[in-house]
This record gives structure tokens, C-alpha cells and sequence, in this order.
């Protein structure tokens, strides 16, 4: 599908504008151009009017379908975009919940996705349908209304069926973890997505889990021992200004952070200074903002293999690995035995 990218240009803009491009990719969109506005937001369509019309003629030019933005929008905007641009409108929550789903293998990685759309989508369905219904049904009135109010009893009918089905889902994660726990000690692997905690799950468990080069591969935790009594759990990547919904949504899967006796937080050694600080940054205050900032942590620098600098400046401490080819590995191992002794 033919995309073009529109973004505010503020702070960290290339680092935001290379990483939308991934996500589109990702998401299997073919980005045939990126719209970037100057000036700050604007109220009805994020951007200028001036900007609207621009994109809009090269949408009509080169059979453009699909308009992603890179911004977060509500769901008035997407609404007065999709007029104006005459192709689906979506954003960075949207682009990320569509890769979700891509990767999403089991039912309640279905499900924490479905809820997440729902909920983001419902202020959306209730003005479409509504527009919808006074177009369609001039005069209506009351009637009109009532299509609208039952549309959206259903969704939030839909929506406490889903949260009740999670909830058991909750209960039998905590259960399993009550059991882990009886038999011995649980690490956390977290970091920003595509990052390679699966890889390294792998490496230090024996296990084969699926590793790609993708984002957001792992949705569901994957849990496998290091030994007898200490278990490894990898977990969903993070991303910078990952939505409130998100976190919400994928509660019980990030649950497991927080109830570790001890995280690995694994960081890319390849990554440039600047964009080192930020996924840095961006993971530790996802661990605040999950309630897991208390739990001891070790710094993992993955990547070593293809880095280009040595980052030991901007940590305290941390293990130097390749979890590719193995290497730090058994160092980590007894990095991981001592901090749980």
C-alpha cells in the first residue's frame, strides 16, 4: 500500500522521522514521501491548511492510500483529515496497534489488541456514525440518535467482555508466576524494541524462540530457566511516548516486569550517543511509569559486534555482550547468579 508520512519538525526529528519510517516498513507500507510542517499544532488538522492542500494534491497525483502521521491525533482531526484527503488517515498509535496485530499469535494478544483499538477508537465511531446517520437520514432526529447510542452500547458492551476475558488471563499469569516464584527467582528481560531479547532469551536458556528483525515480535512473554531456579521472561519492546492505552491494554503482559526479582535492561552499543541517551531514557522512564523502577537492574550492552563506540560513560554499570554470536555470555550468567545470591 502506496503511504505518505506527515510530522511536526520539533525536538529529535530525525531520529522521529527515521523511526516512523521503520514503523511503516513494519507495518508492510510502501512510504513514497515525508510532508514535514514547520510551524507548531494547529487545531482541526494538526497541521496548516496550506500543508492539507499540498498533500492533498500529491495524494491525488500519485494514487496515494494511505496518510500516516507521525503525531498523535484525536479522533476529530482524523475525521476532518480523512475529508480533506479522501484516503484512510492514521497515526503512531494506529501504525504500532497494526503491527500488533501483524505479530499477534495468541488469543489474548488478539484480544489486549482489540481492546486497545476499541478504546482508542471509540470517541472516532461515535462522531463517523452520527455524521453518518444525519447524512444518510436527514430528520431523523431521535432516531438517529438512537442508532448512535446503540452502536456504541455494543462496543462497550464488547469492550467489559474483553476486559473480563483479560482478567481471567491476569489471574492465570499470576497464578503461573505464584508457582515460578515458589520454585525460584525471575528476571525480567526488558528493553526498546528490536533491540535482541529474544535472541538473547535464546542464548542463555538453550530455548528457540522466533527472532526477527522486526519490531514488536514479542507480544506474549516467553518464559524459560537459566537453570534450576532462576527463570527468564522476555517481554513486549518499548518505544518512545508508548500511549497510556498501550500500557493499559497490555497490562498483565508487563505485569511481569514488575513483579521480577531482577531486570535486564538490554541497550543497542551500536546506536549513536544521542539516540543511545534517548532509548535509555525512554526505557527507564517506561519502568517508572509501570511501577517496576525499584526492582535492581542490570545494564546489558547488546550489539557489541557491530558497534562503533564504546558507551561505558553513560552507564554505571553494565555487561558487554553479542548475543548473536555468544559472546559475554558467561559473564552475564554470573552477573545474573550474584545479583540473585
Amino acid at each position: 500500500m502506496k503511504a505518505v508520512i506527515v510530522m511536526l519538525k520539533e525536538g529529535e526529528f530525525e531520529e522521529r522521522k527515521a523511526e516512523i519510517k521503520r514503523l511503516a516498513n513494519t507495518g508492510g507500507y510502501e512510504v513514497i514521501k515525508t510532508f514535514t510542517q514547520n510551524a507548531g499544532p494547529r487545531g482541526k488538522y494538526l497541521i496548516g491548511r496550506g500543508k492539507v492542500d499540498e498533500i492533498k494534491n500529491f495524494i491525488n497525483e500519485n494514487n496515494i492510500e494511505l496518510v500516516i502521521f507521525e503525531n498523535y491525533l484525536t479522533s476529530r482531526q482524523v475525521l476532518s483529515l480523512e475529508e480533506e484527503f479522501g484516503v484512510p488517515v492514521m497515526d503512531k498509535f494506529d501504525l504500532i496497534l497494526n503491527i500488533f496485530e501483524k505479530h499477534a499469535a495468541s488469543k489474548e494478544a488478539k484480544l489486549q489488541i482489540e481492546l486497545a483499538r476499541l478504546k482508542r477508537k471509540l470517541p472516532y465511531i461515535k462522531m463517523s456514525v452520527g455524521r453518518r446517520v444525519r447524512e444518510d437520514h436527514p430528520g431523523f432526529g431521535s432516531s438517529g440518535e438512537y442508532i448512535v447510542h446503540s452502536t456504541l452500547r455494543s462496543l462497550h458492551r464488547r469492550i467489559k467482555k474483553i476486559e473480563d476475558e483479560l482478567e481471567k488471563f491476569d489471574a492465570r499469569l499470576e497464578s503461573q508466576g505464584k508457582r515460578r516464584k515458589k520454585k525460584g527467582k525471575t528476571v525480567s528481560l526488558v528493553g526498546y524494541t528490536n533491540v535482541g531479547k529474544t535472541t538473547l532469551l535464546n542464548r542463555l536458556t538453550g530455548v528457540d524462540k522466533k527472532a526477527e528483525d522486526e519490531l514488536f515480535t514479542t507480544l506474549k512473554s516467553k518464559t524459560a530457566s537459566l537453570n534450576s531456579k532462576i527463570f527468564i521472561t522476555d517481554t513486549i519492546g518499548f518505544i518512545r511516548n508508548i500511549p497510556h492505552e498501550l500500557i493499559y491494554a497490555f497490562r498483565a503482559t508487563l505485569k511481569e516486569i514488575k513483579t521480577a526479582d531482577l531486570i535486564l535492561l538490554v541497550l543497542d552499543a551500536s546506536d549513536s550517543e544521542s539516540e543511545f541517551r534517548r532509548k535509555l531514557k525512554v526505557c527507564e522512564d517506561t519502568l517508572i511509569k509501570i511501577g517496576a523502577d525499584s526492582i535492581p537492574v542490570i545494564h546489558v550492552l547488546n550489539k557489541i559486534d557491530i558497534s562503533d563506540g564504546e558507551k561505558e560513560g553513560l552507564l554505571n554499570d553494565y555487561v558487554k555482550i553479542s548475543a548473536k554470536y555468544g559472546v559475554g555470555l558467561d559473564r552475564l550468567k554470573e552477573r545474573i547468579i550474584e545479583e540473585l545470591a
